[in-house]
């Protein structure tokens, strides 16, 4: 990972020559730079994850570490967040819209009525971090080609009893079929007990076209795999491992890549390899693990960006012949 802005002191993620002041309220402020611009970084002690004593320092510190990995996954995509402003034990909520009062260097994309954070640089992605936020959900289109998906993907989440050693045999699966139809894949953990499949694609597919690879793989996994793979949508009636394949709608989102989650470990949505895939579990990936594993493997999931697919092969399949 290339050398960020930030560095670690007192066990806080701080940024070039920081300096704290105390506000009225008794407010403690850590004023520091990033890429040129000013931020005010608040409560840098407050648990974000109580019962791992894991602060809001902290979280800075792995976003600060893992910033130059992150934000080419993230560029240009309008971003859907979580936000946890009293840590993941307290109530949270859901933020598209840019909030009121952000910097006017911050990057906004506006699309039916919303008014997107494009998080394009380090300063953005720590001052949205500063606000709170443990969880970003980037679109699955870019800025530039809004009609467009980047890709395809296969969101495996298995159901009680159900857990991820079942998700990971549906991946293999899938993984088996996706070489059938002459695509390839590239898995990352949910952060939870799901695995997430990416399939990138030239950016000439419309999102029904991806639905409908989706839900094809869908169809293929659940019959070679009865009992174990449904499509149902009614959660109530659901049993194995669900493929959600409305995950492909343009409004959808899942978890963006390197994420943190607000599970008991802190863990984090990670790029994996085909072959190590049966032998992790997604605790093992965590804000305090992660950037000494992408230090010792790289970018797993480097090749999402570049690995253009075409699907024009599969026109039959997907009702476009």
């Amino acid at each position: 990972m290339a050398a960020s802005g930030i560095r670690c002191l007192s066990g806080f993620a701080l940024i070039n020559a920081p300096r704290s002041v105390c506000l009225k309220g008794g407010t403690l402020v850590t004023i520091v730079e990033v890429e040129g611009r000013i931020l005010r970084l608040t409560n840098l002690d407050k648990p974000m994850w109580p019962e791992l004593n894991l602060t809001k320092g902290e979280l800075l510190h792995y976003f600060a570490q893992m910033a130059s990995v992150v934000l080419p996954h993230w560029q240009d995509r309008p971003m859907t967040v979580v936000r946890y402003p009293h840590g993941v034990e307290g109530p949270f909520f859901y933020q598209k819209n840019c909030p009121s009062g952000s910097p006017e260097w911050i990057h906004t994309f506006s699309t039916g009525g919303t008014n997107y954070v494009l998080v394009n640089d380090e300063s953005t992605l720590i001052w949205m971090v500063n606000q709170g936020v443990i969880e970003f959900h980037p679109a699955e289109f870019s800025a530039g080609r809004p009609e467009r998906a980047s890709y395809a993907v296969i969101d495996l989440d298995p159901t009680h009893p159900f857990g991820f050693e079942a998700a990971v045999e549906v991946a293999l699966q899938c993984r088996e079929i996706l070489l059938e139809l002459g695509l390839r894949g590239y898995p990352k953990t949910s952060g939870a007990t799901g695995v997430h499949i990416y399939i990138p694609l030239e950016p000439q597919y419309t999102f029904d076209v991806t639905l409908a690879l989706a839900k094809a793989v869908g169809v293929m996994l659940a019959k070679a795999a009865p009992g174990l793979v449904t499509l149902e949508r009614l959660v109530k009636r659901r049993q194995g491992v669900y493929v959600d394949y409305l995950q492909n709608a343009s409004s959808r989102t899942l978890v963006g890549v390197y994420s943190p989650r607000p599970t008991p470990s802190a863990s984090v949505s990670t790029p994996v390899t085909w072959e190590e895939l049966t032998r992790v579990h997604p605790d093992e990936f965590t804000v305090r693990t992660l950037p000494q594993r992408v230090n010792a493997v790289g970018d797993l999931f480097a090749p999402v960006l570049t690995d253009r697919q075409s699907l024009d092969h599969l026109a039959s399949l997907l009702g476009r012949s």
